[in-house]
């Protein structure tokens, strides 16, 4: 590896995978801004519905000791100005903390070292060096969430996404917790309020855009951000204009057509609640249908993931509810007892039945389907958004071509990774998921001699 590192930049983007890196700097703990564009090997930004914060890495050849200028300790700093084309307005301009140094080993000629410095927001090491301990009486959970990240990690207001409302008023007490698992405690409970959502999948996650609290309903709901598609590279590069291109799906994988075992110990399709007043000693079951669950909420796309065929036992994959069962204690109907409402010792309904039995199911749902694909670089897709992806069928056919009937559709964007190299090639890595498919499956045919012997052997 040379001692030296050129980032090609364009003042436009010429080719898909171009990429403009404005700004690299380290900020050290007394103030001093040093340079690293010279330095980069390789950029890695990374984005995740399921993860508090962003986060990512840059790995530098170091020929001129920055290593020891720096002086890392943990109080650093890392200023990040990257986008598609130069002074661009979709730019991702962001600050972090840098929290972590990784190995540092020789180099090229032996005058030089590579190492990596890893960096994420800086509210996760706010949120690791702090504990709440607070009592919320007749509130909403978004209204929580807002307090905690802007009473207790002082965020600014600028670094606010998008809060959705939620539903339902608490009392709760946070027992010196610290305030992102707090949040993620809350999340748990949270039902969302938007018109066509159902159930309680609300996410805490962090974009470009700011921190976030959204519903995977409301998600699904969103305007497709871009279609993508992957097919067969033309010979003649010139075919292809620059717009073509840039849409075109450089590789994928599908991580995860489908696992029917997985499915039915997540709960996905159909599981079981009983839920126990130790107060009234009352029990409750709580079945979760997916048929009857479908037809009310938001899906990405028309289709059931599944059939609704019968087993041999005579159950559906959406009634098999033992498949999954859990145990808790509820207390909805103690507003119903005389002697406990006469006591005025009743407890809010915390929706145990509602949160515990859909919360299981959406979340599992949404990743019913797993992607992988890898783009040529674009700034302005963030988890969160939803895209169109178009995959060919490998069906042979005279005519046109058809897309894939199942696998095709539309697909939530779970995580983002943007990663640039010192080679000048700028991608971004998808990590898609979906809970239906565009096209609705066949039920098994019971009756069909093939069938019978089957299940009969």
């Amino acid at each position: 590896m040379e001692d030296t590192v050129n980032i090609v930049e364009s003042p436009g983007a010429y080719y898909p995978q171009d990429f403009s890196l404005k700004t690299l700097n380290f900020l050290t703990a007394g103030g001093q801004r040093i340079e690293l564009k010279k330095l980069l090997v390789e950029m890695s930004y990374y984005e995740d519905i399921y993860s508090f914060v962003t986060s990512g890495y840059i790995t530098l050849v170091d020929a001129q000791g920055f290593v020891e200028l720096m002086r890392i300790t943990g109080n650093e700093f890392i200023e990040i100005n990257f986008g598609k084309i130069k002074n661009g307005s979709n730019r991702n301009d962001q600050v972090f903390r840098v929290y972590k140094m990784g190995g540092r080993k020789p180099s090229g000629n032996m005058n030089s070292e590579v190492y990596t410095l890893y960096f994420c927001a800086e509210e996760l090491l706010l949120s690791e060096q702090t504990k709440i301990g607070n009592s919320f009486k007749g509130t909403k959970i978004s209204e929580i969430v807002q307090n905690i990240l802007i009473d207790k990690l002082k965020v600014p207001k600028t670094k606010i996404g998008t809060i959705e409302e939620t539903t339902g008023i608490y009392d709760f007490i946070l027992p010196k917790v610290k305030p992102l698992e707090a949040i993620s405690w809350l999340s748990c409970y949270a039902r969302p309020k938007a018109a066509g959502t159902l159930g309680a999948d609300m996410l805490f996650f962090e974009t470009k855009s700011g921190f976030n609290f959204r519903s995977l309903q409301s998600m699904f709901k969103d305007d497709i951000y871009a279609t993508y598609r992957y097919e067969a590279k033309n010979i003649d590069d010139k075919i292809q204009s620059f717009q073509e291109k840039t849409i075109n799906v450089l590789s994928y994988e599908i991580g995860k057509p489908y696992d029917m075992l997985n499915e039915i110990n997540a709960g996905t399709l159909s599981n079981r609640l009983l839920t126990i007043d130790p107060l009234t000693r009352n029990y409750k079951v709580t079945d979760f249908d997916y048929s009857k669950f479908k037809d009310q909420a938001q899906t990405l796309n028309k289709g059931a993931p599944s059939t609704t065929s019968t087993n041999r036992l005579g159950k559906t994959e959406n009634t098999a509810y033992e498949g999954t069962l859990k145990l808790a204690f509820g207390n909805s109907n103690q507003q119903n007892v005389p002697y406990v409402k006469q006591q005025g010792g009743v407890a809010k309904d915390i929706f145990i039945e509602t949160y515990i039995p859909n919360r299981t199911a959406q979340i599992s749902l949404a990743n019913y389907t797993t992607v992988k694909a890898v783009i040529p670089g674009d700034p302005g897709i963030t988890a969160g958004k939803t895209i169109q992806f178009n995959l060919l069928s490998l069906k042979p056919s005279s005519s046109k071509k058809e897309l894939d009937r199942f696998y095709s559709g539309k697909y939530l964007v779970t995580a983002v990774r943007h990663v640039i190299a010192s080679s000048g090639a700028y991608q971004t890595v998808l990590e898609l998921c979906k809970d239906s498919s565009p096209t609705t499956y066949e039920n098994i045919n019971s009756n069909s001699t093939e069938w019978k012997e089957a299940v009969n052997q």
